[in-house]
């Protein structure tokens, strides 16, 4: 790939191809890394993206998407992961997010176990409107879920809405105790916008990614 001269925004046009069995697509993925030269030609990373292939059905259509950099040094304070699906159908005006599951998931003060379930908050220029949560697991660094939440969002305010998704382990009062969590929504960053991006893409059509979970 050339190197593009004291320019923000660039443009390659240039194209890869790497020859990979189908089989291996579930458990291989993408990672794309940019680097800026500095004055004494020495790569300084400018941030990193990664895809996974099992999250596209190739199949059917190219997958087309800005991807956007997480910078590295914030990509190792995860606690572990989460497959989200959303999907938007206009004519209904109804937003559904699917909890499909989580791995790695990290306890918090060090436990050894834990019991595991997902709120989902909607989110309204930063305010809750309203609140959805799963059902709990037993015992589980790698729960499945593979529960829908359905809300009612009136097209015209799509765009001042964000989702907030919260892993809690199961505690005596009810609450829960957050693990970590992800925002996705248009004023989101990384993996969160570029998710909300996709889904308002390809309206009426499931869109899951990965999203690596932070401490809350």
């Amino acid at each position: 790939m050339q190197v593009q001269r004291n320019a923000f925004t660039v443009v390659f046009d240039e194209r890869f191809s790497i020859a990979l069995d189908p089989s291996c697509l579930e458990e291989n993925s993408l990672r794309f890394a940019a680097f800026g030269i500095d004055a004494e030609e020495r790569n300084i990373s400018a941030g990193l993206a990664e895809l996974k292939l099992s999250d596209l059905d190739l199949s059917i259509r190219p997958f087309n998407a800005w991807l956007y950099l997480q910078d590295v040094n914030k990509a190792v304070d995860a606690v572990g992961e989460i497959l989200l699906s959303l999907s938007y159908l206009p004519t209904a005006e109804r937003l559904t997010v699917v909890v499909a599951k989580a791995k790695n998931l990290v306890w918090t003060n060090d436990k050894t176990t834990a019991d595991p379930f997902v709120k989902v908050y909607l989110l309204q220029d930063g305010k809750k409107i309203s609140k959805k949560k799963t059902s709990m697991k037993r015992d589980d660094t790698n729960p499945i879920f593979n529960e829908a939440m359905i809300f009612s969002v009136p097209a015209v305010v799509l765009q001042e809405l964000s989702l907030r998704i919260t892993v809690a382990e199961g505690t005596d009062d009810g609450r829960g105790e957050n693990v970590g969590h992800v925002i996705i929504g248009p004023e989101a960053s990384g993996m969160g916008i570029t998710h909300w991006n996709q889904m308002l893409a390809t309206l009426r059509k499931p869109v899951s990614m990965w999203h690596p979970l932070r401490r809350t």
